[in-house]
Formats: structure tokens, sequence, C-alpha cells
């Protein structure tokens, strides 16, 4: 028989009662992962299976699966050994921490991502890292605030990312550490146009308001008044041509990032700069 926390094997008891673990580090173990996981639906979770039937693969699906559902703050050691029905310590053999965890799952959802542009000129390549990471926040919401931070997850598809866009400058006359604030002048641009429809989501989920009923209430409403008081002449065109509010988000997008690719272009010392051919 074994540990009923991390499996290890138990000596046959002589005589009461059988033990269920191999020792009150176990058995505290055990008491805190109920004790965590008292909120999980049990019907949901998955069944127990053999450790052996597990791997880190397996692991990371788990627990981005379980982010992309409930968000990065719902992720825990407990909860994804319960999402693959075996013992929290179990999760150890596979990764040996939480941030190691987060850091393997930002990798793996990296490696979704398309293959890096083909050379054709450091507008090209920023662009397409551009979108590509917008369209992973769009995939993986719970991403963002991982990523969002002065302190990210610095595993090898993270620096593969950034790496490629100061390979993209280099020969421009900028030294590294110009380089580097150039991608984070990209990547935050992006991550800031990103945070506007995380929070639109976060504001539908809250209110179960959809953006285009809040904009027509708005409309109708004091936002109405104080266009009609013609302090804003600019927002009143806006309403008069029927401002259709916070949905075109990708127009948006794309409209920024061409100007903060042009504002590089000026730094760079280039003029007449190609235009992306999205556009």
């Amino acid at each position: 028989m074994g540990c009923a926390q991390c499996g290890a094997e138990l000596p046959v008891a002589s005589r009461g009662r059988p033990r269920r673990y191999c020792g009150r580090a176990c058995q505290a173990r055990a008491y805190r992962a109920r004790k965590d996981g008292a909120g999980i639906n049990r019907r949901s979770a998955a069944r127990p299976r053999a450790a052996a039937e597990i791997n880190r693969a397996g692991v990371l699906r788990a627990a981005i699966r379980l982010a992309d559902a409930e968000g990065m703050p719902a992720v825990s050691m407990q909860r994804v050994a319960a999402q693959l029905g075996i013992a929290a310590m179990t999760l150890y053999r596979h990764v040996r921490s939480k941030d190691e965890l987060v850091t393997a799952m930002v990798d793996a959802v990296l490696a979704e991502q398309s293959p890096p542009a083909p050379s054709g000129g450091w507008r090209v390549q920023l662009e397409h890292e551009a979108r590509q990471e917008w369209q992973l926040y769009q995939r993986h919401p719970w991403v963002l605030p991982v990523l969002a931070s002065t302190r990210p997850p610095l595993g090898g598809a993270v620096l593969a990312a950034v790496d490629r866009s100061m390979t993209a400058l280099a020969g421009h006359g900028l030294d590294h550490r110009a380089a580097l604030s150039t991608y984070l002048l990209v990547s935050g641009y992006v991550q800031g146009m990103a945070l506007l429809v995380a929070a639109e989501s976060q504001a539908v989920r809250d209110t179960g308001v959809r953006p285009e009923i809040w904009w027509s209430r708005a409309r109708s409403g004091r936002f109405a008044g104080l266009v009609d008081s013609g302090w804003y002449p600019w927002l009143t065109e806006l309403v008069v041509d029927d401002f259709p509010g916070p949905d075109p988000v990708d127009g948006w997008f794309d409209f920024g990032l061409q100007r903060v690719l042009d504002g590089v272009a000026v730094h760079l010392g280039e003029t007449g700069a190609a235009q992306s051919t999205s556009d």
C-alpha cells in the first residue's frame, strides 16, 4: 500500500489500523490540499490515475486548460493536480514549483505561434512579432498579466521572441540597450491595446451588458448632454457619425501599430518607410 499523498510504499502495520501517510509532512500536505480544494466540483474533477500515466506535457495541458477557463489566479499546484486526478506531491515530480509551472506554460503557448517572418527588413519582422503577440493574448488572455511585467518568466521562448526583435534592428545604428527599448516600445503598445480587450471582456462578465448596448445607453444619457453642450466639437462629430464604441478594436490596433512603426522608422533615420501589406 502506498502513501495517500506522495505514493511512497508504506510498511505493513503489525497491529492497529493501516497507515495512510508516510509521515506527518504528507499528512499535513493532504490536509492543506483538501482545504484548498474544498471549492472544487468533485463531479468535474478528473478520475484518479496512476502517477505513471502523467507526464510533463500532460501537466502543462491541464494547467493551460485551467488558466484558459478561469484565469491565472485559479492555477495552483493543488488545482492542477485535482484536474489530473493525482496527489499534489506527485506534480512536483514534473515541475519543481509554481514559478517553473508558469514559465513552462508560457513557453508552451508561445510554441503555438507561427514561425518568424522571413527576412524582409526590420519593419516586416517587428510587425510580425507584434501581431503574433496580439493574437496570443486573444487565445490565452491569462498570458497578458504574466508577460506585462518587469519580471516576466524568463523561459526560452520568451527570450527567443525578444532576441528576434533585437536581431531585426541590428545594423541600424542602435546599440543593444536602444534595441531593447525599441522592442519594449512595440510590445508595450500591443499589451496596452490587449488590456482594453481584457477590460471589456471583464466588464461584460461583471455586468452582462454588451459594448454596443453600453454605448447606445451612453449616447442617449449624460454623454449625449455633454456632447450637445458644444464644449467637445470633435466628439459631437463622432456621435453624429454613429460612433460604434470599442467593437473595432482590431482596426484601432492596426492603425496604432503602423504609427508606432512609423515612429521607429523616424528614430532610425528612415523616411518614406514602406507601409504594412495589411493596410
